[in-house]
């Protein structure tokens, strides 16, 4: 199995995170991939970016690092901040019933990719979201 890598790395600032969307829309013109796959991943990796920006370093220091990693048959993204990371009650609870919206990010990512992992940064320091679909629904079934 052959994969591929693109790195994007952006202050953590708003107006940066559309330069996420347009990486990724980059890549899928590259490789076979569903539209309706495309469009939910586009917004997962908004909403990704999104958190990352608002939980990154306070100021203008902070850096958002995301990494696109194409394989055979799915597109796994990787979105890593350098804030000072979630609790571990954050990370491991989604909210039941009514979602505030502080909470609908993840609930979203959640329901948007087939696999969801969050944790902590290499460093000990920042979040890192790890989402994987698979390319194409046909491959689901």
């Amino acid at each position: 199995m052959s994969v591929d890598v693109v790195r994007l790395e952006i202050p953590a600032r708003t107006e940066y995170l559309i330069l996420a969307r347009l990486a990724l829309a980059g890549i899928a013109r590259g490789v076979e991939i569903d539209q309706s796959t495309l469009a939910d991943l586009k917004l997962a990796v908004t909403e990704a970016c999104g958190n990352a920006v608002l939980h990154a370093q306070p100021g203008d220091t902070g850096v958002v690092t995301v990494h696109f990693m194409v394989s055979d048959d799915a597109i796994e993204i990787m979105v890593e901040d350098d804030g000072p990371g979630m609790d571990a009650a954050s990370v491991g609870a989604l909210p039941d019933g009514e979602l505030s919206e502080s909470g609908m990010g993840l609930a979203i990512i959640h329901a948007l990719v087939d696999r969801v992992e969050i944790g902590t940064g290499q460093s000990g320091r920042g979040t890192v979201v790890r989402m994987r679909r698979l390319r194409s629904t046909r491959a689901n079934a």
